[in-house]
């Protein structure tokens, strides 16, 4: 069956829900692409009987159709279909298969969903990008923010996303991730930002997601003092993971009433050697200057280590 919308179809199958939730979120933010997502491989199977789709990605051992048989019919019905194969298991096992011929990219976890997220756009921009543009594929930089519950890291992302402030806004789970297209000195940049959950519940996640960071984001509320105080914890845990990665500082929800001068931010900042901003995501002050710090700190680190 055609795409009636000139939309690139994308197929995910994979059994853990999340996984299929954050991929969806991730692709979600591109307009050209139609995804269709599936937790079983029957399912998944009935679709690839009604559609013809630009790009698979699914798990290798789902508990009934394996992700092998799945592309192969894939790319029975759509020769021209990107495949992308996931698997916990070793890459001997399924390298071995005759199979895996029909196998574009591999992906042994773990990975971070905006790797694949990455390869997915990478892989397919060049017949999504219009023709009459010739504008080279953007840089990606994922950076993190980093910072206790209820510090606004949420709220930072959602308005400088849309320029709306949500104050009922749910909390992050664990961890969530953003990705937005920007310019830095003329040149176009994917930046992938991560909200590390802040409940403590969530702290055994974390680290994993740190993977692959440019730049760190460091965030804490003016009005709550144990906040501020707690820094030092979110600073010992990114040099536990990152190392000497650049971070940025920013005192956040600047519009209600301070327990932190700015003062103290300025030298706490000046003796961990970072750069400091202030914000209030309720009226919209600091939040561009933030991020547009976030992303040069990222395309410097970059630079430096490239």
């Amino acid at each position: 069956m055609s795409n009636a919308n000139n939309k690139q179809r994308i197929l995910i199958v994979d059994d853990d829900e999340r996984i299929v939730e954050l991929i969806v979120n991730g692709l979600s933010e591109h307009s050209a692409f139609e995804t269709h997502a599936f937790t079983t491989g029957q399912a998944a199977r009935e679709a690839i009987e009604r559609f013809n789709f630009d790009l698979i990605v699914s798990d290798w051992m789902l508990p009934d159709v394996d992700g092998l048989t799945l592309i192969r019919a894939a790319k029975t019905n759509h020769p021209d279909c990107v495949t992308i194969l996931m698997t916990a298991f070793g890459a001997p096992d399924v390298q071995e298969l005759p199979e895996f011929a029909l196998v574009h990219h591999y992906l042994e976890k773990p990975f971070t969903v905006d790797e694949l997220i990455t390869l997915i756009t990478t892989t397919l921009a060049p017949t999504t990008a219009p023709p009459q543009v010739e504008e080279p594929a953007p840089r990606v930089f994922k950076v993190v923010l980093g910072g206790d519950a209820n510090v606004g890291k949420t709220s930072l992302i959602q308005r400088y996303c849309t320029g709306v402030f949500e104050p009922t806004r749910a909390m992050t789970i664990g961890v969530d991730f953003h990705v937005y297209d920007i310019r830095l000195d003329n040149e176009p940049v994917r930046l992938v930002v991560w909200d590390l959950g802040g409940q403590e519940r969530f702290a055994f996640a974390r680290h994993a997601f740190y993977h692959g960071t440019q730049a760190i984001g460091l965030v804490f509320d003016v009005s709550n003092r144990v906040s501020f105080y707690n820094l030092m914890r979110w600073w010992r845990e990114a040099r536990e993971f990152l190392g000497d990665t650049p971070a940025v500082l920013l005192a956040n929800k600047t519009d209600l009433p301070r327990q932190i001068s700015r003062e103290e931010t300025e030298s706490i900042a000046e003796s961990w050697g970072m750069k400091f901003y202030e914000s209030s995501c309720a009226s919209g002050d600091g939040v561009p200057q933030f991020f547009e710090a976030l992303a040069w700190t990222a395309w410097e680190n970059a630079q430096k280590n490239s």
